[in-house]
């Protein structure tokens, strides 16, 4: 089976810029942190799922004291990168990643007690199987983190804002499998997660979009017009602009999900 790879170089500077340095989807290390809120990970063994660059594993291992932090992903080169930060941080010894094909995860049953995973599943078609594949490697007890971009409202300025972002994601080079939280949640359900929980991350999310835009259009980021080349960082400021209004017409909604696995480690 053959794999396109869709982070350039270029792509990966481009999401950089305007997500911080290690991480390919808005939001960034603060993001994390959210999502975070409230749990103590200290000494959890948790895997990234779809780790890219591997910004947010030196946090949860550096910044939040996970025991040990797994990074999975599909692209080779994303690895190699989050393998070089992770030396240069001083963590390869509380972090590893793994790079695999598409598909199931190479680890046993009830391997982890935390799975992660930012904004990855858009990408998957499969819903279901990602769901039951996180659900398997869990240990009794253990927690899905989940922060993802769904479809929202269908008809009228909603459906036509998010519809010409979305296009504007394929001249970029992304490809994206999205779905209704009702398609998450009934996916969750049905790997045998329990405690399932949606909350609306709307607000703050389209806030994120209004900022990129705005440091985007700002003096302070001349040089990287310059690095990135006129085209290509027009298209950025392009989604950054479109996704903000699709969040504001609730064409495009994005959610944090929490889920357990029922038992007793």
């Amino acid at each position: 089976m053959s794999f396109r790879s869709q982070y350039s170089d270029r792509v990966i500077a481009g999401m950089q810029m305007l997500y911080g340095e290690g991480f390919l989807s808005p939001g960034g290390a603060a993001e994390v942190a959210e999502l975070l809120e409230d749990l103590d990970v200290r000494g959890l063994d948790v895997l990234d799922l779809g780790c890219g660059i591997g910004g947010a594993c030196l946090l949860l291992a550096g910044v939040f004291d996970a025991g040990r932090v797994t990074g999975v992903d599909i692209e080779a080169d994303s690895i190699a990168r989050a393998q070089a930060a992770a030396q240069k941080a001083g963590l390869g010894e509380v972090v590893r990643f793994v790079h695999m094909a598409p598909g199931p995860l190479p680890f046993a049953d009830g391997s982890f007690d935390l799975v992660f995973t930012k904004d990855v599943v858009c990408h998957i078609a499969d819903k279901p199987a990602v769901f039951a594949e996180a659900f398997r490697v869990l240990k009794p007890g253990g927690l899905l983190l989940c922060a993802d971009f769904a479809e929202g409202l269908a008809g009228g300025e909603a459906a036509r804002l998010y519809a010409d972002w979305v296009e504007v994601l394929r001249t970029y080079g992304l490809s994206f499998h999205f779905e209704s939280p009702a398609v998450y949640e009934n996916a969750l359900r049905a790997a045998g997660f329990a405690d399932i929980a949606l909350k609306d991350h709307m607000a703050s999310s389209a806030a994120v979009a209004r900022r990129e835009r705005d440091f985007a259009l700002s003096k302070e980021a001349a040089h990287v017009r310059e690095i990135l080349g006129e085209d290509y960082f027009k298209v950025r400021v392009d989604l950054s602009a479109l996704r903000a209004k699709a969040h504001e017409a609730r064409g495009l909604l994005h959610v944090h999900i929490r889920a357990r696995r029922a038992g007793v480690t």
